[in-house]
């Protein structure tokens, strides 16, 4: 072997290696694709998410800012947590400690949401949380209520359906006079009629939700965090919001 040959060696063996990813870059996950968990309802038949244009929107625009594509995963809400502390997930969006309970990371409130009590026209509009002391109330199963729990302990008397459609149809059918869900559901989920006519609502909380992302996926709450405050930035959020 000639000296100049001896001497181009160790500089090719270097740039080849230099090619080759490490063990250790190959245990990165990736972080090409956002997997933006969204709720289903849990009920024959809906096997997939509803075309809710905000949800939808907010993935798009994350992914856009994180650069990163996005896949939209339809879980049942009391799947939703588990996907994200076993990183099958990265991101829920619209919910708030006290409501979705798990260990996750939650990114700053943005998101405006009002927790109402319906009434049925059986019976006098409520004019406070103490209206449904002792009484039975439609809601859904695993899901918390921290107003109304703290406000009336061991006299808030739930009646758990798997689904808020199912809570509907019980409520309807005379089960109970009062069931509790969101301003944003009832608006989205019955616009045109679909509750009996004559009913009352009342506000019981009006409070800003967040995002849940998982200490496992392939996102930090950092980085959503800044996606976030550069889309408030950009003026996208704002049009966004406008979506629900």
């Amino acid at each position: 072997m000639t000296a100049p040959f001896r001497a181009a060696l160790p500089c090719f063996a270097i740039a080849l290696l230099a090619a080759q990813p490490t063990a250790a870059m190959a245990a990165e996950p990736s972080k090409g694709t956002l997997r933006f968990v969204q709720k289903i309802e849990d009920a024959p038949g809906q096997s997939r998410p509803r075309k809710a244009g905000f949800q939808e929107g907010l993935g798009n625009a994350l992914a856009k800012q994180l650069r990163m594509k996005v896949r939209f995963i339809g879980l049942p809400r009391k799947r939703m947590m588990s996907a994200l502390e076993s990183g099958e997930g990265d991101i829920v969006c619209g919910y708030l400690p006290a409501w979705f309970q798990g260990d996750v990371a939650w990114s700053r409130t943005f998101i405006p949401t009002s927790e109402v009590l319906i009434a049925s026209p059986r019976v006098p509009a409520p004019t406070s949380i103490e209206s449904v002391r002792g009484k039975t109330v439609g809601t859904v199963l695993g899901f918390h209520y921290p107003d109304i729990e703290q406000a009336l302990g061991a006299d808030f008397l739930r009646d758990d359906a798997p689904s808020l459609n199912l809570t509907v149809r019980k409520w309807q059918a005379g089960r109970f006079d009062y069931f509790l869900t969101t301003g944003q559901s009832i608006d989205k989920q019955f616009p045109h009629g679909e509750l009996a006519g004559g009913y009352s609502l009342l506000v019981v909380s009006e409070v800003k939700s967040g995002c849940a992302v998982s200490r496992k996926g392939n996102v930090t709450v950092a980085e959503v965090s800044a996606a976030l405050d550069a889309l408030e930035k950009n003026g996208e959020m704002a049009r966004l919001l406008r979506l629900r």
